[in-house]
């Protein structure tokens, strides 16, 4: 059907109270592993054995707990299958976790005794079971600590980059007292060695990380002793360099800026808000600085700065589409700025900085939510835990109510590859901080080709990097026009256009101009919204709206396309005769914590022969608590969603046939093992359903679901707030699917509104 030019709402769908229930009580008895309890049995305590001579000097000579390592069998990795009642305060208690199946537990020479007692004689069947679930229990050494390094290695490395101070992370036993009696003895440790005492980093209120000044006053090379003495201090729980944190702007000058290219605001246009985080804005450019809100460089004097990448990041966000010859993939209007300049003329800057910077700009400068950080490090993500600094990335947006965009980082290795990329063996892996849980993740695209190119439009840029993040969570979240290259990055008349640092209009390429298209489309969403959206709505529809706008992916395209690359916002704010789009935001109380919603709308438009058909598609985004202590376990609360028919059966009680509606892609399944997917990306805070149907019987009811767990007793949240997007459309773009899903929720009794766009907010950019 011919598309209607009337605006079309956004449905938004107010929860009745009847909707959310309980969990069904019950369940199957717990899982025996019992017939391997004898020789497990034996085994640990022999472990048990060896875990107590390990610190035995160390027990002997203090009275700090130590830290065992707990590596469970492959079929008990379930959350419901952890041995709480083995591991108990009265024992050695869980403290965190590193890997799946990996647990850590606090160990004293007491509680080691009574570990030892409780495993040895134990009959009851609770405790057989969960000693019979562990496969092996082993002392967290000064190796585990230093990760990759040893300590010649790390002292070399030092002495090579000339850099004085260490990045350490103490263990966190959950025990104030225990914890201020670590710290007293690191800063003992610190002061026999004639080092300065360690500076604590606010890394977030449970991470405990420190600044180490292990030069002292004869350098590295006469106090080395140092990296050795901290691998070994029974309260470090890593040892490592602080990340440098880079950006690099390669542009190539195309011709001079013009009026045009970036005009003065309009007076009386209110227009949307974006932070950046960078290396600052050319200040000699009036143009540029007359969209400039504020402009900070206090922390990084004029005369260090090299504005080039900023004011690159800058024009894509003022006016990207007009300087990119009107493309109409690119954002269609525009945004003000606040410039914080963050990194110097080296293009560089340490992880430690760079949280203490973060917190200036937002402390100074509360106004923008969305906020562009084109910047990465080198440190691929890790599959058994996520970066120090992603996770202090997340405290940031959570105590100051943001959202970051931030870039997914460059592989720059050439000779690069056409698509499709050959398997690089993760050298090609997403890098710090594009793990971050909160933050909205961007990849690039190409949307220019030429002879030689690695790309047609549309495809990956050869250069932007792939997933997984940390703990296998699918990362970018989406993708933008990020440019094209060749397979020796030569990308002439395929890169982005933007502004450089000297007033020229510069073509250039990289996942760093990729995310400034999506940071202009959320401030321009946030904007456009009579409320302001929670950051969870915010990505919902930018991740949703990627969905809707793109081909359907596959397993493979996923770690490179993200879920697609997201539309202007005209296109995220309405609906088409052919599609209904409904906005299910819910404040889900965990005593009732599970979402039933009957009578999803099919509409009849969509029925032929007995049979319903078409296309579904359900985006589901939350944030999660989090546990940095948890490893690759640190999202906390999984939150599952399922569209399927539904009957009310003899006795009146509502039965579920289940799913019909299928995650996105298909066949994710395939990327990883099993267990990956289960304890990984089943834990993701961003989940999309998808299915085109076709033989579904068109009598039956359909019901929505929502079902929330968490990892453990101590994460049980009061309540999560989710946002659920789903739309229901005719993939032959001809039926009436929005009239008749409107009228199907009226009969139903379903309490709608229409999603409220503001009438003052200029969304469009001028033709």
């Amino acid at each position: 059907m011919p598309e209607s030019r009337e605006h079309l709402p956004i449905k938004v769908v107010i929860p009745h109270q009847e909707d959310l229930r309980p969990p069904r009580g019950g369940g199957g008895p717990p899982k025996d592993f019992t017939d391997v309890f004898d020789q497990t049995r034996d085994a640990l305590l022999t472990d048990l054995s060896k875990v107590h001579a390990h610190f035995d000097r160390i027990f002997t000579a203090s009275n700090l707990p130590a830290v065992a390592r707990i590596t469970l069998r492959e079929e008990a990795l379930a959350k419901s299958h952890r041995p709480d009642a083995l591991l108990s305060d009265r024992t050695c208690p869980i403290i965190g976790s590193e890997n799946f199946g990996q647990l850590l537990i606090s160990v004293r020479p007491d509680s080691l005794k009574r570990l030892e007692a409780t495993i040895s004689r134990s009959t009851a069947f609770t405790m057989q079971n969960d000693v019979s679930k562990i496969l092996s229990i082993q002392p967290f050494s000064a190796q585990d600590a230093l990760g990759n390094w040893t300590s010649s290695d790390l002292k070399a490395f030092l002495s090579e980059h000339h850099l004085s101070t260490l990045k350490l992370r103490l263990f966190n036993h959950r025990d104030p007292q225990l914890n201020d009696r670590i710290l007293t003895e690191l800063r003992k440790l610190a002061q026999k060695a004639g080092v300065e005492v360690p500076d604590a980093l606010r890394y977030g209120q449970q991470l405990r990380v420190y600044r180490f000044h292990v030069a002292g006053d004869g350098g590295i090379a006469e106090n080395g002793a140092i990296i050795s003495d901290l691998a070994a201090f029974v309260g470090t729980q890593s040892v490592d360099v602080f990340e440098q944190f880079t950006v690099s702007a390669q542009s190539t000058p195309v011709q001079p800026m013009s009026a045009d290219d970036i005009p003065s605001p309009s007076v009386d246009t209110e227009y949307p808000l974006v932070g950046i985080i960078d290396t600052g804005t050319d200040p000699n450019n009036a143009r540029l600085q007359a969209w400039v809100v504020a402009r900070d460089e206090s922390e990084v004097p004029r005369i260090d700065q090299d504005n080039t990448h900023g004011s690159l990041v800058a024009g894509l966000i003022i006016n990207g589409r007009a300087i990119n010859h009107g493309h109409d993939g690119f954002p269609s209007g525009r945004a003000k700025i606040v410039d914080f300049v963050a990194l110097p003329s080296s293009g560089s800057v340490t992880e430690d900085d760079l949280v203490d910077l973060l917190r200036s700009a937002f402390e100074r400068h509360p106004e923008p939510r969305i906020w562009n950080m084109s910047i990465n490090s080198k440190r691929l993500c890790q599959n058994d835990r996520f970066s120090e600094f992603a996770i202090a990335l997340d405290a940031l947006q959570d105590e100051f109510k943001v959202m970051i965009v931030n870039s997914a980082g460059n592989f720059n290795n050439a000779p690069l590859h056409p698509w499709r990329r050959p398997d690089l063996s993760d050298s090609d892996r997403i890098v710090a901080p594009a793990d971050s849980l909160r933050a909205l993740t961007v990849g690039s695209v190409a949307h220019l080709s030429r002879n030689n190119a690695c790309a047609a439009p549309g495809e990956p840029s050869p250069f932007s990097r792939k997933e997984p993040g940390a703990a296998f969570v699918p990362k970018p979240d989406v993708t933008h026009f990020g440019g094209n290259s060749t397979r020796n990055l030569q990308y002439s008349q395929m890169g982005v256009l933007s502004i450089d640092g000297s007033g020229n209009i510069a073509e250039t390429i990289g996942t760093s101009f990729a995310a400034p298209s999506v940071a202009l489309t959320a401030a321009q969403l946030a904007a456009a919204l009579e409320e302001p959206p929670s950051r969870h709505l915010l990505k919902a529809f930018v991740i949703h709206s990627a969905v809707l706008n793109s081909p359907e992916i596959t397993a493979q395209d996923l770690p490179y396309r993200g879920f697609g690359k997201p539309p202007t916002v005209e296109d995220i704010l309405r609906c088409r005769p052919w599609e209904a789009t409904l906005v299910f935001d819910i404040d889900l109380p965990y005593s009732k914590r599970h979402f039933h919603k009957a009578d999803f709308p099919v509409p009849p438009c969509l029925h032929k022969n007995d049979k319903a058909f078409g296309e579904i598609i359900l985006t589901l985004v939350y944030d999660p608590p989090v546990d940095p202590f948890d490893g690759a376990s640190y999202s906390q609360v999984n939150v599952d969603a399922s569209l399927g028919t539904c009957w009310i059966d003899a006795e009146g009680v509502e039965d579920y046939s289940g799913r019909k509606i299928i995650p996105y892609p298909k066949d994710y399944s395939e990327l990883f093992e099993k267990n990956q997917i289960e304890h990984g990306f089943k834990w993701s805070p961003v989940k999309v359903f998808r299915k085109c149907f076709s033989r579904i019987d068109s009598r039956d009811t359909w019901r929505i679901t929502l079902e929330m767990s968490s990892r453990k007793p101590s994460s049980n949240p009061g309540s999560q707030p989710v946002a659920l997007i789903a739309t229901i459309r005719d993939p032959d773009k001809q039926r009436p699917v929005y009239d008749e899903v409107v009228q199907m929720m009226n009969r139903s009794g379903w309490i709608t509104q229409n999603l409220q766009v503001r009438e003052g907010v200029r969304i469009r950019a001028t033709r």
